[in-house]
């Protein structure tokens, strides 16, 4: 139970910051002078989430002190390290797909998880990234007849 705590404590912090950071400022004007910003109660609210969940992970990372110390830490390291590397791929398919083109993207996405998550074969890490991207070409442009722009 801890394990599960601790991770939802984690997304929900993640997506406190994501409202608070991007989301609100994007979606909701800055009120006219004078008045109450529009954006102040949905601040408030995130924040305390934000808060509430930080402190969710605080309190079920470490165990209780009357509690056995046998029991494991609810996240190893390797898994920490398996989420930033995941991250980082994320990241990087974001960057290509504003700067480059949605297709250097998908491929990135695909071959950078595929990597990351262990696979060494080459077949595999070529073939599946063309067969999706192939797939997905065919489904919007010939069978749907849309362009994804």
């Amino acid at each position: 139970m801890r394990r599960a705590n601790v991770v939802s404590g984690v997304v929900l912090a993640l997506f406190g910051l994501l409202m608070l950071l991007v989301v609100i400022p994007a979606q909701i004007e800055q009120g006219p002078e004078g008045v109450v910003s529009p954006r102040l109660v949905p601040n408030m609210m995130m924040f305390l989430v934000t808060v509430l969940s930080v402190v969710l992970v605080l309190t079920n990372y470490r165990p209780p002190q009357d509690q056995e110390p046998e029991e494991p830490i609810p996240v190893s390291l390797p898994e920490l390290a398996a989420l930033v590397k995941i991250a980082a791929v994320f990241a990087v398919s974001v960057g290509l797909y504003l700067l480059v083109s949605p297709l250097a993207a998908g491929a990135a996405l695909v071959v950078g998880s595929l990597v990351v998550l262990g696979e060494r074969r080459p077949v595999v890490i070529v073939m599946m990234p063309a067969a999706l991207l192939i797939g997905l070409w065919l489904l919007f442009y010939k069978v749907l007849g849309t362009a994804i722009v």
